[in-house]
């Protein structure tokens, strides 16, 4: 293959940089590095650099790299953070054993594009703001004021009925749609690319991106919106027996649709290369166990006489709903002592590591420790099959959305169950808004506790390849202070009606098996010729806008697709 760094007609590729390395040695010497986000790694050789020559070399800038070489008895270590598109040099001599790297060209800012953006979203909804501000003035002026009018439009009103045209989106809790429409308009942004930058796709193991904190969040909303649809459901059935069978009819059908959206990356129609993990799946059966208890145990009415007036009428929301909790945490315990308790064979237990280059390569063969493990011995070749890891190299198969972390997500839909009981069992704004607010502190000073604060040396790191317990513990947190802000913003203040992202959260789950199925299809998307982040951040945004165009479009008609 052709460098790109030797040959003036071709171009770097996004997220590379140029690396001339001068050996003035009188013999060899080895190139090695590695990723600084790769914990505790051993290096991996990249080049051997003849002596008295120059090896230049295309290198990633994802991460700071370190790197150094070897010789027989020499041996220098140093750490960089390359820029893309920068051509660097290092000179490696018996006088300068580690001297500092060099910039040979300037390297071009790769987040111009975010500011850009964001500089232009932020002056679209000013220009919106102020036109619409404008309107609602000129409206004021342009009013009859007199009095003659005063009493004709008071005879108009006494006489005649007016019409209130009643939609189905009209009667829904606008902060619970914007919600859910910022988690799935972001979910297609990342699913699509992100343009490419780190912090807009999933962590290599550890770790906290946008990325990860999107399907979370829908589960956590999807935990908000069971409340609501089960206590309605309750008020007007009779049988509890009947809810449970639609919550399982739901399920089986967004399983079927997550086999269906896991088909299509299937190169083959074979069963033996069809994974049967997925987000829906994830989705279904965590929608289907919580619903299932909350509609065993849940009230059917939103007041309770014992604890409306009693000692314990400030935690209702809690008092109120002890025996879900009990099954709840006896999930979250059951899932720790399998995660810490489990023998894995040739494992040490308790390993919550990608494996790979992870600790100098000792545990290749225990990606994922006991949920890996579990994984690969219940689906075997049904599991999620990209083994190549950007940070650790070469891992085994592991299924982020497999059996323990299906397990996991459940608490994180139950968290958004109750804050559906908080927005239920709380008439006063402030009522609510500091429950949702202690809640998302307790929650991530607890994940802080156990992830001591650190991306790796915690007792349970943050992690969404494991569905970790400070990860499900952080995004809870997280999800609590975005819901408490807009449901002041949207449903109390009125600040913001939610729009856009509240037209996407009618339809989420269109948005998202549309998405799945038209990916990398024109119009949402193209080839692009020469990558950069400019060219796959506009696609990536075009291809957002324009299901948020259908999404709207779908308001416009009244059309609310649920399963």
């Amino acid at each position: 293959m052709t460098n790109p760094c030797l040959d003036a007609d071709m171009l770097l590729g996004i997220d590379e940089a140029c690396f001339s390395v001068v050996n003035d040695y009188d013999r060899n010497a080895t190139l090695y590095s590695y990723f600084e986000d790769c914990y505790l790694c051993r290096g991996v050789p990249q080049a051997i650099l003849p002596s008295r020559s120059n090896t230049t070399l295309v290198i990633s800038t994802k991460y700071p790299l370190h790197i150094f070489y070897t010789l027989s008895y020499d041996y220098c270590h140093t750490t960089y953070n390359f820029k893309e598109h920068g051509s660097y040099g290092w000179n490696i001599s018996e006088e300068h054993v580690c001297s500092k790297i060099y910039t040979l060209r300037e390297p071009v800012n790769s987040y111009l594009p975010i500011f850009v953006t964001f500089m232009v979203c932020l002056l679209l909804m000013i220009l919106f703001a102020t036109a619409k501000f404008i309107i609602r003035v000129v409206r004021r002026k342009l009013s009859p004021d007199s009095v003659h009018d005063d009493l004709s439009r008071l005879q108009e009103t006494e006489t005649t009925n007016p019409v209130i045209r009643t939609t189905r989106s009209s009667t829904r809790i606008h902060s619970v749609d914007t919600f859910r429409g910022i988690a799935i308009l972001l979910m297609i942004f990342v699913n699509n690319g992100g343009g490419n930058y780190v912090f807009f796709n999933h962590t290599a193991w550890n770790g906290l991106t946008v990325a990860d904190l999107v399907l979370p969040w829908f589960a956590w909303i999807m935990g908000l919106s069971i409340t609501i649809s089960k206590r309605s459901e309750l008020r007007v059935s009779s049988s509890r027996w009947k809810i449970i069978l639609r919550c399982l009819q739901r399920a089986v059908i967004l399983v079927l649709f997550g086999l269906i959206l896991n088909s299509i990356y299937t190169k083959s129609l074979t069963l033996k290369d069809l994974r049967f993990p997925g987000v829906l799946q994830l989705l279904a059966v965590s929608y289907f166990i919580c619903a299932t208890i909350e509609t065993m145990f849940m009230k059917a009415h939103s007041q309770d006489d014992s604890l409306q007036f009693g000692r314990f009428t400030i935690l209702r929301d809690i008092v109120d709903n002890w025996a879900q909790w009990l099954i709840i945490l006896a999930i979250v315990t059951t899932h720790t002592l399998i995660t810490f308790l489990l023998p894995v064979p040739n494992c040490p237990t308790g390993y919550l590591g990608p494996g790979g280059y992870h600790k100098s390569g000792k545990f290749v063969n225990c990606t994922g420790g006991a949920a890996g493990y579990i994984d690969r011995l219940v689906f075997g070749d049904h599991v999620y099959s990209k083994t190549q890891n950007p940070v650790y190299g070469t891992i085994l198969p592991h299924d982020p959305e497999g059996i323990m972390n299906t397990m996991s997500i459940i608490l994180v839909v139950y968290m958004g169950v109750h804050a559906g009981k908080i927005l239920l069992l709380y008439y006063q704004c402030n009522a609510k808004v500091i429950r949702w607010l202690l809640w998302s502190g307790v929650t991530g000073i607890v994940a802080g506790l156990l992830c001591h604060f650190d991306k790796e040396t915690g007792v349970i790191p943050v992690s969404k390849k494991m569905m970790s317990l400070s990860f499900v513990l952080t995004v809870s947190c997280f999800a609590f202070l975005l819901f408490a802000v807009l449901h002041f913003l949207v449903d109390y203040k009125q600040y913001w009606s939610g729009a856009p992202f509240v037209y996407a959260g009618l339809n989420p789950i269109t948005l998202y098996i549309g998405h799945t199925i038209t990916a990398g299809l024109f119009p949402w998307a193209w080839k692009l010729a020469y990558p950069t982040h400019w060219s796959v951040l506009t696609m990536n945004l075009w291809t957002t806008i324009l299901w948020g165009i259908i999404a709207y479009w779908l308001y416009l008609k009244d059309i609310i697709i649920s399963i």
